[in-house]
């Protein structure tokens, strides 16, 4: 299992490269652009610096020689430990911030679905308890947790309590990351788009769904977990961090995709699938289109949509169509 320790710092540094860029962009959007700054935003920035801080304590246990079988002078095990368990508290608390700036994005764009707001609430509801109750089964999976990384007398938890604990994070992440894939199809059905708004909406639902992908392959190295004879040791590191790349890759995956749904106002500088006022409005080409002679004086030009405003109201009460129709007519005057 050394591919693990060899896979995670790559992992890591690409991460923290896309993310970066990514919540730059979203901070700029909202900030400069739409002046929309909100509590999805905010979200989004406490997850990306508690990703940045999962990093870190994931990269000092590597550095004192978590996992490695090997010997070396300046491997402390006990610190790699304690960092460990520090990291893996991290990632639970970041993957909930995450999982609920998601969540608070959609809860803007269902500003008119009654029920998918309440659907929205429930789910952060239930994201709420059960970040809270894995998050201490982890903390306190040692009595004291000092004897996790080695130092005094206690006793842990089994591997098997700790690998459930793994399958109910994942269950409900898996869970939630399909909803909220989902939910963004549901909302714009039957809403005409412009091509590139169409493009970029298959785009982050893919995202969306491979990221539950991620999880779901991640089940499989939680069952290696369970079979565990120690929830201590080589061994016992090897597994953890196994899964653990699959842990780092869900939660920068998830940031991406967060941060890539407020990015929409951006698509107006993209020249590719750009509308050229000829009959054809934001969300598509108009349902009659004019046959006005060019001589007959100055071209119409259609107002583009403001799409630098926020989600909100981005689905109109009703499923309402934008549509442009227009009549012309004339008479001869002797």
């Amino acid at each position: 299992m050394a591919w693990a320790r060899d896979s995670l710092p790559p992992a890591i540094f690409t991460f923290i490269a896309l993310n970066t860029i990514a919540v730059g962009l979203r901070i700029f959007v909202r900030t400069r652009m739409s002046k929309s700054f909100g509590y999805d935003d905010i979200a989004m920035v406490v997850a990306f610096i508690g990703f940045i801080t999962l990093c870190a304590l994931t990269l000092v246990s590597l550095h004192n020689g978590y996992g490695d079988p090997e010997t070396r002078s300046w491997y402390n095990m006990s610190e790699a430990v304690r960092f460990f368990v520090a990291s893996t508290i991290t990632y639970i608390i970041v993957l909930y911030i995450a999982k609920l700036s998601v969540a608070l994005v959609l809860l803007r764009i269902a500003v008119t679905s009654r029920g998918v707001r309440i659907l929205l609430i429930c789910s952060m509801v239930a994201l709420t308890i059960w970040t809270t109750v894995t998050t201490f089964i982890v903390a306190f999976q040692c009595t004291p947790l000092s004897v996790a990384w080695g130092e005094g007398t206690g006793t842990c938890l089994s591997a098997a309590v700790l690998a459930n604990t793994g399958y109910s994070i994942s269950a409900m992440d898996i869970a939630s990351s399909f909803l909220y894939a989902g939910l963004p199809a549901y909302l714009l059905k039957g809403v005409q788009l412009s091509t590139k708004v169409k493009a970029s909406i298959i785009v982050l639902l893919g995202l969306g769904v491979a990221s539950s992908v991620v999880t779901i392959i991640r089940l499989k190295y939680l069952v290696d977990v369970g079979n565990l004879r120690s929830p201590t040791g080589v061994e016992a590191a090897n597994a953890y961090l196994t899964t653990f790349v699959y842990s780092i890759t869900e939660v920068g995956l998830t940031l991406f995709t967060g941060s890539l749904a407020a990015l929409r106002p951006l698509l107006k500088l993209v020249p590719w699938g750009q509308t050229t006022g000829k009959g054809y409005g934001t969300y598509g080409p108009s349902t009659k289109q004019s046959n006005v002679r060019e001589e007959m004086g100055n071209g119409m030009k259609l107002q583009d949509f403001n799409d630098a405003e926020s989600q909100d109201f981005i689905v109109p009460k009703g499923r309402v169509h934008k549509t442009v129709q227009y009549e012309v007519k004339y008479s001869d005057v002797s």
